[in-house]
């Protein structure tokens, strides 16, 4: 699916549902600026592509953000884009996240829990990734 469809996410399909407004406002409840850790570590799952990422870059050094997805190809097209290169790029799944427990200040996931199978896991592993007085949204 994601094989042809990445091709033209972030030109066709992104701007239908997703635009830089939609996300800043998504991304203000995340608690970005002025986290109490001078070098918060930050989790995109769902990444895609990237495009909520560059939102996260506003504010997190790249190379505290990890962007997970389960398709090879929407990172394959994050890859593509210069300011993400210092970000780590996992493919895995939501729902059985490839994380210590206890090992993030921030878990962010935009447009992507619609396609989780078992949602509820989804959410029960953000919490355990993240540290005490971490923000998940």
């Amino acid at each position: 699916f994601y094989r042809f469809l990445s091709l033209i996410y972030d030109d066709f399909i992104n701007p239908l549902h997703w635009t830089e407004d939609m996300r800043d406002e998504s991304l203000s409840i995340a608690q970005l600026e002025g986290p109490r850790n001078k070098n918060p570590v930050v989790v995109d799952v769902g990444a895609g592509t990237g495009f909520t990422t560059q939102g996260i870059l506003e504010y997190i050094n790249a190379e505290n953000i990890t962007m997970l997805d389960q398709s090879p190809h929407q990172l394959a097209q994050a890859k593509k884009k210069p300011e993400l290169a210092p970000c780590k790029m996992i493919e895995g799944d939501a729902e059985d996240l490839p994380f210590e427990t206890d090992s993030c200040h921030r878990y962010v996931s935009a447009g992507s829990s619609e396609y989780w199978p078992e949602p509820q896991r989804g959410v029960a592993e953000a919490y355990r990734v993240l540290k005490r007085g971490g923000v998940a949204t």
